[in-house]
């Protein structure tokens, strides 16, 4: 198992039981079942997408979406919030241009212009 495998397990593991403890946090402060059952599939969902980002960055040799989700946390509106943007600013076409290990796992790779023009750090014309 790698170590961006492991992460990912791992990181399952901690979104899982977060989102399951403000759940019952939830249901301990009074509300309803419908709606704190609605949060806690958005936060595991939230949480299983970002630990997706990070995960094809570590694959590819990129740990910054680890180290984003380790700092936010996962299972409560903040933490995703905070952890959603991170990785949206971590990973965006900016960087992309000047650093392809962001993308390289999740297709972008296959572009017509992929590593030859932006990936290698400018447009070519």
């Amino acid at each position: 198992m790698s170590h961006a495998d492991f992460m990912r397990t791992t990181t399952g593991i901690i979104c899982g039981l977060q989102s399951l403890n403000t759940y019952l946090d939830q249901k301990s402060s009074g509300v309803n079942t419908p709606a704190a059952t609605a949060n806690l599939f958005g936060n595991i969902f939230n949480g299983l997408a970002r630990n997706e980002v990070a995960y094809e960055m570590a694959r590819w040799g990129n740990p910054t979406g680890n180290i984003i989700n380790m700092y936010t946390g996962y299972g409560n509106p903040t933490s995703n919030a905070a952890g959603t943007l991170g990785l949206m600013t971590a990973c965006t076409p900016w960087m992309f241009f000047n650093n392809p290990l962001c993308y390289s796992g999740m297709g972008w790779g296959t572009m017509p212009y992929g590593y030859g023009g932006w990936g290698m750090g400018g447009f070519w014309c």
